[in-house]
């Protein structure tokens, strides 16, 4: 691993991360979010001006589980219950675009070189964001990744299993975060009813558990009882990148195409401070999509950069920076983060083929 100093140079260089964390804590107020999501813990009702629901009260049977998880049912209501269209279409689209977040994050603990760094542990800084939001925690997350773990560098003079993704199946992980993730995002926004919704909603809570849980467990006994083969084919990130991606991109398209608002009133929040119940959450969530996407896009630009200096990208490196916020435009946040970090992955293959 790096020494000392350059992992303080790296700190140093890291620092956006840590100004990105810090303006989406203070942007999203999660005081603020509690203290307007109190009456609805207290009534045990969501009510809205043409509506109202009755709060799950034993989702979990687990009872500090229940407790945590109430009011942030009541926080996700304006979007997933649409109340607030603005707030519906942003948080489809953003929830959605999670899942190329949570399956990359997984695949980085799957590289030998990552063990026992900040990024081995996806899992649990997903939990972290379920409870303080992803905004101000993965920036965190990258800043950490990218301070104490391996350097381009070093990854190019270490072995070839040590330096490059090495799930068990692929098909797998994707599988798992189609039917924990994905799958109930779709229920959450698109159910008939909207006490499926609100269940939905709850069960949605600890989808970064149930995804690193169930993938570890189902790689271990699927590839055991030999129902995967382990193929190349299997084991290449490029299938499961490459579905989550399309599905980023054709929910961006929808949006883009159908949604009633310009896509600056759906997903950038507004500069004045706000106090009451719907605007409030509509702001804290816009913030908190644009640190997830905003720091995994400079992780990237970061890594990119490593990749140039080790000498495993020449001069196109910044072709590569600059084609991030053109696919974010035009395909979402969540296809531009696969389709660069699946390029940064090419990159280090490529240089496995070479040698």
């Amino acid at each position: 691993m790096a020494s000392g100093k350059v992992k303080v140079q790296r700190a140093i260089a890291s620092v956006p991360f840590l100004l990105i964390a810090a303006w989406c804590f203070h942007t999203m107020d999660i005081e603020k979010l509690v203290v307007n999501q109190q009456p609805f813990v207290d009534s045990g009702v969501i009510k809205w001006n043409y509506g109202e629901i009755s709060i799950l009260d034993h989702f979990h049977n687990i009872d500090i589980l229940d407790q945590i998880w109430r009011g942030t049912t009541a926080t996700f209501s304006p979007s997933t219950l649409n109340y607030d269209s603005i707030g519906s279409w942003q948080m489809f689209s953003f929830l959605i675009d999670l899942g190329p977040v949570y399956a990359i994050w997984l695949l980085e603990s799957c590289r030998p070189m990552n063990a026992h760094t900040p990024a081995y542990f996806p899992t649990l800084f997903g939990l972290a964001g379920q409870l303080l939001g992803l905004g101000p925690v993965a920036p965190i997350f990258y800043f950490l990744s990218f301070t104490f773990g391996p350097t381009a560098s070093e990854l190019v003079r270490s072995s070839v299993r040590d330096r490059i993704v090495r799930h068990e199946n692929s098909l797998i992980l994707l599988m798992v975060v189609l039917l924990f993730h994905t799958s109930e995002v779709l229920a959450m926004f698109l159910a008939p009813d909207l006490t499926t919704r609100h269940f939905w909603t709850w069960a949605w809570q600890l989808t970064p558990f149930w995804i690193g849980v169930s993938n570890l467990l189902l790689s271990k006994i699927f590839g055991r009882l030999f129902l995967f083969p382990k193929t190349a084919a299997s084991r290449s990130p490029k299938l499961l990148v490459s579905v989550l991606g399309l599905i980023s991109t054709g929910v961006w398209a929808y949006t883009l195409l159908y949604s009633p608002y310009p896509i600056s009133t759906l997903f950038v929040p507004v500069a004045e401070v706000q106090s009451e119940f719907v605007a409030h959450t509509r702001k804290a969530l816009q913030a908190d999509e644009l640190a997830v996407f905003g720091s995994s896009l400079l992780w990237l630009a970061y890594s990119f950069f490593d990749l140039h200096t080790a000498g495993i990208l020449g001069s196109n490196w910044m072709y590569h920076i600059a084609l991030l916020p053109v696919i974010a435009v035009c395909e979402g946040p969540g296809a531009a983060f696969a389709v660069g970090w699946y390029q940064r992955e090419r990159a280090l293959s490529s240089n496995v083929d070479r040698e």
